[in-house]
């Protein structure tokens, strides 16, 4: 059985303070990933098909991100618990509203303690990988991900009453 999944859309937004935050956003549709799902019955084939949990999700989102950013020569981000508070308020609100918008990142900056700020959000994507790759096929997410500055990671992660999963990457570094 072959299952294919929807066409999505995505989006990247950066904000810089501190006098005149500008912010620039994009949208783009991603090529949906493809999969191919076996039809056995085997304990080990049914638990490596199931999604992972919100807390893995977020894990694994921030270790696929590092391993690019690695790949590319860069410093691997730290998890921030201030940073994950704001992407898991932006996951549960696009979840909600079953839109993709992104927040207001100005309280950040002053909350987080943030010289720069960067969002990438997305949805439909059952696996981190699948959703970290796709922001590496946008150019404003993949500025984003590959932003040398950059120290600090922040993710969330929501399913919707459908079970689609809409995920929140916020960056920052201090000043």
């Amino acid at each position: 059985m072959r299952v294919i999944v929807p066409a999505l859309v995505m989006a990247a937004a950066t904000l810089v303070a501190p006098a005149a935050p500008s912010s620039s956003a994009t949208t783009t549709r991603a090529a949906p990933p493809a999969s191919t799902v076996a039809t056995t019955t085997s304990a080990a084939t049914k638990a490596a098909s199931v999604p992972p949990g919100p807390r893995r999700y977020e894990r694994r989102v921030v270790r696929h991100t590092n391993r690019v950013r690695r790949a590319h020569h860069l410093r691997a981000l730290s998890r921030s618990t201030c940073l994950d508070r704001y992407a898991q308020r932006s996951a549960n609100r696009i979840a909600r509203s079953g839109r993709l918008t992104h927040q207001d990142l100005t309280p950040v900056l002053s909350r987080c303690g943030g010289w720069k700020v960067g969002e990438n959000i997305a949805y439909g994507y059952r696996w981190p990988l699948w959703v970290v790759r796709a922001w590496m096929d946008s150019p404003g997410h993949r500025a984003n991900i590959l932003e040398p500055r950059y120290r600090r990671i922040g993710v969330g992660v929501r399913a919707d009453g459908r079970g689609t999963v809409w995920v929140s990457q916020v960056f920052a570094y201090r000043r």
